[in-house]
């Protein structure tokens, strides 16, 4: 993140100085300042990505949006695979599936009776761990 930032700062700066061709006309001084904020919402809600485990539902939080899986709509509660690097990162919407993926690895495959997605996967930090206090909550 700290490199992204970086560089778009440099880029930014040198086009005030005149390197680039940027800053000739006054509308070429807005691009990089809105590449700059179009980058930072999108590292806020990626690293801001967080799963809680409430009093009656599962949160996944991915800045700005929030999905709660309620307990009682809860049918099972698995480990998967790792996610092929195709798949890609962050909030993805797989038939009915919705991934809530920070990285390739082994995740948590909560499964519904209702509602469109029938299956919510989140990738969490600790797969195992998540899934024993989902599994603990339930009960």
């Amino acid at each position: 993140m700290i490199t992204g930032l970086l560089l778009i700062l440099e880029f930014y700066i040198f086009s005030l100085i005149g390197l680039f061709g940027f800053g000739i006309d006054p509308e070429e001084r807005y691009i990089l300042p809105l590449i700059l904020l179009i980058y930072l919402a999108a590292m806020w809600s990626f690293f801001g990505m967080r799963f809680l485990i409430s009093s009656d539902s599962v949160v996944a939080v991915f800045p700005p949006f929030r999905y709660r899986i309620p307990f009682s709509e809860i049918i099972s509660v698995e480990i998967t695979k790792k996610f092929p690097w195709y798949t890609g990162w962050g909030v993805r919407i797989w038939g009915r599936r919705l991934i809530f993926a920070g990285k390739h690895a082994k995740a948590v495959a909560i499964r519904k009776d209702r509602g469109f997605f029938r299956t919510v996967i989140l990738v969490s930090e600790n797969p195992d761990e998540f899934r024993k206090r989902v599994e603990m909550a339930l009960k």
